[in-house]
């Protein structure tokens, strides 16, 4: 079987385009290319030394030194560590810089896209002469063989290091770039500072093309390697494929169609169909579709299946029981079961929704994991943030297991750090909160006091406020001691806190009270009071607080609705069994 060519894999920016693989004579030419470098530099040093004219040597660099522009796509090898090796090589200082002048020698390094590198020597006389070379993929020993190849252009001897180095020769010298744009001069009176190394923008992906292959308009197979692929080989592109039971070629820049199973070694750029799976073991551009199983290295357009894997980023859309991305996912998955594991994820849509990654945008779906540094928007049954920061989670139960959450709403909501927002449901819990409303909040640092009060109707309530900086729940016992016998009573009820000053505060509150038999514990009335309440700090952990409050009483009897002292209106005219209502005090002690 025909072993395809793989197109080239440009690196991420930052670094020097890694060579492809070679063989393992490639290696060996390589290493024996350096030592022959060696060999050349000492005999060019002699050689400098004893016949070149005086006329010559000025125009090799001087103590003032060589610049370096680096210039193409990015690189594996670091811009510094060449610098180096071309310093010791040439025994003069070197300075990497972004453009050329006219006045000074420079040396331009560009990487081409099959993995080698192109060196030209600019000389101050205005002599041009450049090499393009193979080098090792170790970065030492890559630098090593650069510099090596700069002191022969700069000594003109670069005829004996192509033979070296250059597994593909050319026939020509590399033409010499056009002269860049000078640089702006140097402030009179000082040295110009070498301006620092501007980001280069991220490369293309390669095109749709595979160096070496065989391009073909139309190929077909009945089973792997048994069809077209038997003549032509599988080192081959073509623009249709028909496939029976499945099929194996090196890439499809059209439409491939398959009963089976359709497989390509390199490359999609187009359509696939099959019945039971698509796999490309390379990047995908266009739209997987099978009943069965879409793989790819990478993907650009659709996967539409039961399972979609794509083995790097996604930019566009998997759609299926299962979609898996091992990358960053710029567009959607939508499916029963997605997982993406990468830098980024937009959106994914499903029953359960998985992402690993330092960003996830939105998830929808009855259960929603985020893991990594922020998650902006969960929507679901259950939803679990365990990141550094987390913006909005919407669903019966949510928990944010990182430093800061901006809101949640649901039934159960737990942030392990400090809500910036909101928390809204019946049970919240928060280490700090500024706003957090339910029926029992719990907020770790927030606030707790112990309160005792009294009010007109004869009700003696003992209990505990607790909440965040604005809000807090009121949980209290007592006994109602007015009236022709003495009733238990409890009370719940909700309020928020308005500072005035370090001494001052006014609560607003609302609450119910319970007033129930002693004996039998049998409800007798319910009681509903809205207060606003002015409280004054004697000292930091004690205050007294009191102020007007509305009350309406509900009871089993009218007397049992009767609790006001002073008497009360009811509610409705004419009907002896309607709630009282009347207005009242509240005068009370808080501590803590």
């Amino acid at each position: 079987m025909n072993t395809p060519d793989t197109a080239p894999h440009l690196a991420p920016p930052g670094g020097l385009p890694r060579a492809l693989r070679k063989v393992s004579t490639r290696g060996a030419v390589l290493g024996a290319g350096v030592l022959l470098l060696r060999a050349l530099a000492a005999a060019g040093v002699f050689v400098a030394a004893s016949a070149v004219p005086a006329g010559a040597l000025a125009a090799a660099p001087s103590a003032a030194g060589v610049d370096l522009v680096v210039d193409g796509a990015g690189w594996t090898l670091d811009p510094e560590a060449v610098r180096a090796a071309l310093g010791r090589e040439l025994g003069g200082p070197v300075t990497v810089v972004d453009a050329a002048t006219s006045d000074r020698p420079t040396l331009v390094l560009r990487g081409e896209a099959d993995g080698r590198v192109t060196l030209t020597y600019s000389a101050g006389d205005g002599r041009h002469i450049g090499r393009t070379i193979d080098v090792p993929e170790d970065p030492d020993r890559a630098a090593e063989a650069i510099a090596l190849l700069a002191g022969n252009l700069v000594r003109d001897e670069a005829a004996e290091l192509a033979a070296a180095l250059g597994k593909r020769p050319s026939d020509e010298p590399a033409a010499a770039p056009p002269a860049p744009p000078a640089r702006s001069a140097a402030p009179a009176g000082g040295n110009a500072r070498p301006p620092s190394q501007r980001a280069r923008p991220a490369p293309e992906p390669p095109p749709c093309a595979l160096p070496g292959a065989e391009a073909v308009l139309l190929g077909g197979d009945v089973v792997p390697l048994v069809g077209s692929s038997t003549v032509t080989g599988t080192n081959v592109v073509r623009r249709y494929s028909l496939n029976l039971v499945g099929g194996y070629t090196a890439g499809v820049t059209g439409v491939e169609l398959g009963a089976g199973v359709n497989i390509l070694s390199s490359f999609l750029c187009g359509v696939q169909v099959s019945t039971a799976a698509n796999v490309v073991l390379g990047p995908a551009r266009g739209v997987q579709i099978t009943g069965g199983l879409n793989l790819a290295t990478s993907l650009r357009g659709a996967q539409i299946g039961s399972f979609n894997l794509a083995a790097g980023p996604v930019t566009g859309v998997q759609g299926g029981v299962l979609s898996v991305a091992l990358g960053a996912v710029d567009g959607a998955q939508l499916g029963v079961a997605n997982a993406a594991v990468g830098e980024s994820t937009d959106v994914q849509v499903g029953l359960a929704n998985l992402a690993v990654s330092p960003s996830t945008d939105v998830q929808v779906g009855l259960a929603n994991a985020a893991v990594g540094e922020s998650a902006d928007v969960q929507v679901g049954l259950a939803n679990v943030a365990a990141g550094k920061t987390s913006d909005l989670q919407i669903s019966l139960a949510n928990l944010a297991a990182g430093e800061s959450t901006g809101a949640q709403i649901g039934i159960l909501n737990v942030s392990t750090g400090k809500v910036r927002g909101a928390q809204i449901g019946l049970v919240n819990y928060a280490d700090a909160s500024s706003f957090s409303l339910g029926l029992l909040n719990i907020i770790r640092d927030g606030r707790l006091h112990i309160d005792a009060w009294g009010t007109e109707s004869g009700l003696a309530m003992a209990g505990i406020k607790h909440g965040s900086d604005h809000f807090h729940n009121i949980y209290g016992i007592g006994v109602r001691l007015y009236g022709d016998r003495p009733l238990l009573a409890y009370s719940l009820g909700l309020g928020g806190r308005i500072s005035v000053g370090k001494r001052a505060y006014v609560d607003l509150d609302v609450l119910g009270y319970s007033l129930q038999e002693p004996a039998s514990l049998n409800p007798s009335a319910v009681l509903m009071q809205a207060r606003a309440l002015l409280g004054l700090r004697l000292i930091p952990e004690f205050a007294v607080f009191g102020g007007p409050s509305y009350n309406i009483a509900f009871g089993d009897t009218p007397e049992d609705a009767r609790l006001s002292p002073y008497g009360s209106i009811p509610l409705r005219l004419n009907d002896s069994d309607a709630p009282r209502a009347w207005p009242g005090v509240v005068l009370g002690v808080q501590a803590l």
